[in-house]
């Protein structure tokens, strides 16, 4: 601090990147445990193919649709790993930033591409689900992750 009591500027960088870095950690642990949680339980309905989650279901809301069940469980393993990687990514961001731009970039595709395919298919809740699911990740990623002169080494 200075006489006047103001912080320099860059000690304010600081401290704001410091709470935009832990705001980082706790997001990818978030969605760590939400896809864990979300794709390990919905491998494990599939898997045992579940009446909860066939047509009638009250969780049947969670799938696009009844695909062949070797390919849902190959997308929803794919998404538990993901999940699993989050939780890996928390612990160190800036040593897996290449894996939170693929994760970033790959959920604005897939949840921008899944727009106009809930429309045409008159499946409009998947606006609450699915594509919020990938494009609040994406936003969330956006916003919390370090750019260019922000990448301090910790």
């Amino acid at each position: 601090m200075n006489d006047a009591g103001i912080k320099p500027i860059n000690q304010l960088n600081i401290m704001e990147q410091t709470a935009k870095f832990n705001s980082l950690k706790i997001f990818l642990n978030i969605y760590g445990i939400i896809s864990v949680l979300l794709f390990g339980g919905l491998f494990l309905l599939t898997s045992i193919d579940a009446s909860v989650v066939q047509e009638g279901g009250a969780l049947r809301f969670l799938r696009w649709d009844v695909l062949s069940k070797h390919v849902e469980l190959m997308i929803e393993i794919v998404h538990l790993v993901w999940g699993i990687f989050m939780l890996i990514a928390a612990r160190k961001p800036l040593s897996h930033l290449s894996f939170i731009n693929f994760t970033l970039w790959a959920n604005l595709a897939h949840g921008l591409l899944m727009i106009p395919q809930a429309m045409m298919v008159g499946m409009m809740y998947k606006m609450y689900t699915d594509i919020a699911y990938c494009l609040v990740l994406a936003v969330g990623l956006w916003i919390l992750t370090p750019k260019g002169e922000e990448i301090i080494e910790r």
